[in-house]
This record gives structure tokens, sequence and C-alpha cells, in this order.
């Protein structure tokens, strides 16, 4: 079964008929799905021997009527696009330098039916040596998630960093936050025991869900290692040695 309709399949079991209706127009999920990899594949660039780089931030434009039916279903969907473009990547051999991120926006220039695509290169935030780095970006700020109060995470790796702290600040800001040494994560953790793809954090019904993704040490959760759990204000969670604490007290 190919990229595509693996991604048509989702689509149905995900939501029933409900892209569907909202696409009542002749714009489908799945050619935006189509552009996407069209996207990638235009763009893809050699930096290094057996190393092709491709875009992994992207902004589908639609017109203002499609986007307002669209909107109530744009995190789901955008949580499979980007889905999509890391199993194209893999297929393919392309490689990414930042988490892929998907976002929408309604224009006025466009009718309804038609959109496009813009992307870039932007590098995601990286945890190593004591540091997390966030590096500058003009692209537009992914969505904040649906959650109640501040959720954010206090990063402790094995080293302080340079001003002798240990522990580091990261925003939940996106409905799915990617965990891992990987370069295509939300927060890459530098740690030889942390996998590549280690674990997830899922924004459901306005709360905060860890998954681990089938990692090769595990994840584990105030002690003990789980495969998915609900966090809670004060959360102990540790990847490899690196301990992560999920706080979501609203203050600053």
């Amino acid at each position: 079964m190919g990229v595509l309709q693996r991604f048509e399949q989702r689509l149905e079991g995900m939501v029933e008929g409900a892209f569907a209706r909202a696409f009542k127009s002749e714009l489908q999920p799945v050619e935006i799905a189509s552009a996407v990899q069209r996207e990638m594949d235009d763009r893809a660039a050699i930096v290094a021997q057996g190393r092709t780089l491709v875009p992994n931030d992207f902004v589908v434009e639609l017109a203002e009527a499609d986007y307002e039916r669209l909107e109530v279903y744009a995190d789901s969907l955008g949580v499979e696009l980007a889905n999509l473009a890391r199993e194209y990547a893999k297929e393919q051999g392309y490689s990414f330098v930042g988490p892929v991120r998907m976002r929408f926006e309604g224009v006025s220039d466009l009718t309804t039916g038609m959109f496009r695509i813009r992307s870039g290169v932007i590098r995601g935030t990286t945890v190593e040596g004591g540091e997390i780095r966030q590096p500058a970006s003009d692209m537009p700020k992914p969505p904040q998630a649906r959650v109640a109060g501040r959720p954010r995470l206090l990063v402790s790796g094995p080293e302080p960093g340079p001003d002798g702290a240990r522990q580091r600040t990261y925003e939940l800001t996106t409905p799915v936050t990617m965990l891992g040494r990987g370069t295509d994560c939300d927060l890459r953790l530098v740690d030889p025991g942390v996998s590549r793809h280690h674990a997830e954090l899922r924004v459901e019904d306005g709360e905060v869900v860890l998954v681990d993704l089938g990692s090769t040490n595990g994840t584990f959760v105030n002690g003990q290692p789980v495969r998915r759990v609900l966090l809670t204000d004060g959360t102990r969670v540790t990847l490899g040695r690196t301990t992560l604490v999920f706080r979501n007290d609203g203050s600053y």
C-alpha cells in the first residue's frame, strides 16, 4: 500500500465521514497530501553524499471559504499530513533538519477549491550539553495546543548548562510533540539512551498524554515503565539519561 493510500485510510478511520462533509468543494485532503509530496520532490537538495534535504515546515494556503470549513479539523489533518511527509521522506531517502509541521491559512486571492503550499527548512529545538537551542524562524508560529494552563516541560540532562543551570523550560505549543534523538523531532534529545523517535506528547480532550513509540530503552514515569499515560502537574518522565518534569500550573 502506498503512502497516499495509507493517508486516506487513516483519515477514514479517524473521522468517519467528517472530512467528506468539510470538503464539499472540489478540494480534497488527498490533493493536499499529493502536493506536499511534490513540494518535497521539487525542493529536494543534495547537501552531502547520501543525504538529500527537504523542507520540514509547510503552510497550506486555502480559499477563505475552504479554510472556514476545514478549521475545526485542521489539527487532526495537520498531524496526518506530517505523518505522510515523514513516511514519504523515509521511502525516498530524504532527510529533515527539524520537526515536520503543517499549518493552514485562509487567503483572499484564492477561489474555492484552489490552494498552494509554501515551505521552509527550519531547524528544530535541541537539548545538548545542558542547553536548549531554539533557532529563530521567519515562518509563522505553530498554533497553540488547545489545553488549559501553560503546559511545559522542565528538561534536565546529565550535564549542567554553561551557566551552571541543570533545568531548562520547553513550552508545549503543538497538538503533537515528538521526543527523540532524530533531527525531525520537535524536541531533539542528544542522549545515547534515547531512541530516534522515542515518545510523543499528544493533546487529547484538553489534556496531555505521553505515548511511548516502541523505544529501545523504554519510557519511565515516576520510575515506572509506561506505554501510555495521562500527565498531571509534576509528573516526572525519564528518557535515557534525560529527565522531563511536566508542569501545567498556569504560572510563569
